[in-house]
């Protein structure tokens, strides 16, 4: 699956994506063209980057991932999905036999029964966000990336250590939340692999996004309040969202079904006031609640400061985990 369909033009040079130099000479090619992040001594890694040579030239590399990482290029490569997966088969293989393996992420996504109270933590030099469980148990990590206009989360399964997480990322993160831009004032969270394109076995996955934020500013009294609208799949009959995925999800448009919580202007104090039940214990304009416009006062979460590098974060349907969590990271460079 991962060899091209077609064959690569005649002025190919030997050892700069020729398919058949690559694996007439295995010895010298692949290990010239060995990936640099996996182990090059190992088998697996040296037959991976053969294929990725073959199938990602270096004279179309650079424009391609460049301009459209996402997509297709028969005319350089084939009839074969720009993706990883093809070339990096067996190093998946033995990640996953490491435990390494992302795992299913629609229990991530999921939304609970019962209200769920967590734990937000973030390093010293907030490059990397932890979720944690009220016994401590970690659940999703956020690594800071692109300065602050991206996150990429993994699953809890990477946080024993910085070197379990490098490795661990080699598979990929399992949920991206994206700005559009360097104001950081829209968001988009995705899922890279879309697990209903991966179950009918289709060979271009798409991505499946799972919520979009819209961040604005609004004058209340006196003061000016960092504000949030909260667009979600639409609901299905049976509970669930519908899948909002660019190669089997239709065009299902996005629903604004959470807005923040406004504050009230306190005319004695000078302030921004909001009543956060005792969840929340220091003050920081990232303290935030969301509640749905069609039921006011009825909050669905709330994220507030309770130590220096600590966060309480609360959420409930129709938010899932990663949802919650991903829109806890939107608000980090609000000051």
């Amino acid at each position: 699956q991962a060899l091209p369909a077609q064959p690569r033009a005649a002025s190919a040079q030997p050892g700069t994506g020729d398919p058949d130099r690559c694996f007439a000479q295995p010895a010298a090619a692949m290990v010239n063209c060995a990936e640099s992040g996996l182990p090059k001594d190992a088998w697996y890694s040296k037959i991976g980057a053969a294929v990725k040579d073959a199938v990602v030239s270096p004279t179309t590399k650079e424009r391609w991932m460049v301009n459209n990482a996402d997509r297709v290029h028969p005319e350089f490569i084939g009839n074969v999905p720009a993706e990883p997966r093809q070339w990096r088969g067996f190093a998946f293989a033995e990640a996953m036999e490491e435990g390494l393996a992302t795992g299913l992420v629609a229990p991530f996504s999921e939304s609970p029964d019962q209200e769920q109270r967590l734990v937000v933590e973030r390093n010293q030099n907030r490059t990397r966000y932890s979720l944690l469980s009220a016994s401590g148990e970690i659940l999703l990590v956020a690594r800071v990336m692109d300065e602050g206009r991206r996150y990429d989360i993994y699953s809890g399964a990477a946080a024993a250590d910085e070197a379990q997480l490098d490795r661990f990322s080699m598979m990929g993160p399992a949920f991206v939340m994206q700005a559009s831009s360097s104001a950081r004032n829209h968001w988009s969270l995705s899922c890279p692999r879309c697990e209903r394109c991966e179950a009918r076995g289709t060979r271009q996955c798409g991505k499946r996004v799972l919520l979009r934020l819209c961040h604005y500013i609004e004058t209340i009294g006196e003061g000016q309040a960092y504000c949030m609208d909260v667009e979600l799949p639409p609901p299905q009959e049976d509970g669930s969202r519908a899948v909002v995925c660019e190669c089997c999800g239709g065009n299902s448009e996005l629903l604004t079904e959470l807005s923040v919580r406004r504050p009230k202007w306190n005319q004695k104090h000078k302030s921004l006031t909001l009543d956060f039940m005792n969840r929340c214990s220091l003050a920081s304009a990232k303290n935030f609640q969301l509640e749905d416009p069609k039921e006011p006062n009825s909050v669905k979460f709330l994220f507030g400061k309770i130590g220096d590098n600590r966060f309480t974060l609360d959420y409930r349907r129709p938010l899932g985990m990663v949802q919650a969590f991903a829109t806890a990271l939107s608000a980090s460079h609000w000051k």
